[in-house]
């Protein structure tokens, strides 16, 4: 197979799922598609721009969720967390390309729901820095358990931990805090954006 941006986004999607962020690196991914690393800079300038793309495509079936807002985000969640150190993944990504999904869709879905235009940008740039702080940090949290189980409980099928179900609580919790629009009180004056 020709080497290609979407082989190479593949490979180093697959490079993030066995062993981690911290093993996704342009030398390690040349080796595993047995190519010089200066082949990969062909199709990829660097490791930040390879990063934005498998955040890209670990995100694209948020592209076409019909959902609001709240659904949007729930979706998310589901989608990322399972992922091994995507929400470290994500914030560096994010910070490359706020573009991300569903941060483009999350102002329209904002606006279809009554949000002013430019409260309905504000609101979807909060709510994605939110979305992505608490993801990353459920992850960590769930690899320090992992590493200080014992063999015998990494084994069992374990129920979720009230670590993670306090997890999806609060981050059902802030959505709902972030994504309902009250008309009726206005911000301290030291709060007030101007």
């Amino acid at each position: 197979m020709a080497l290609s941006l979407e082989l190479i986004t593949a490979t180093a999607r697959s490079l993030l799922v066995q062993y981690g962020l911290q093993d996704v690196s342009m030398r390690r991914l040349a080796k595993e598609l047995d190519v010089a690393p200066g082949a990969l800079y062909y199709h990829v300038p660097s490791k930040q721009e390879l990063l934005r793309s498998v955040a890209h495509e670990i995100l694209a079936p948020l592209r076409a969720d019909p959902g609001d807002a709240l659904h949007l985000m729930r979706r998310f969640r589901e989608l990322v967390l399972p992922i091994r150190d995507v929400g470290d993944l994500l914030l560096l990504a994010y910070a490359l390309d706020a573009t991300l999904p569903p941060a483009q869709l999350l102002p329209e879905r904002l606006a279809d729901a009554g949000w002013p235009d430019q409260e309905a940008h504000d609101a979807a740039a909060v709510v994605m820095r939110f979305a992505l702080g608490a993801v990353a940090t459920e992850q960590n949290q769930a690899l320090l358990e992992v590493g200080a189980a014992t063999e015998e409980q990494r084994q069992r099928s374990a129920p979720p931990t009230p670590q993670a179900m306090a997890a999806e609580r609060i981050y059902l919790h802030g959505l709902q805090r972030l994504l309902v629009r009250d008309d009726s009180s206005e911000p301290p004056d030291q709060l007030r954006l101007t």
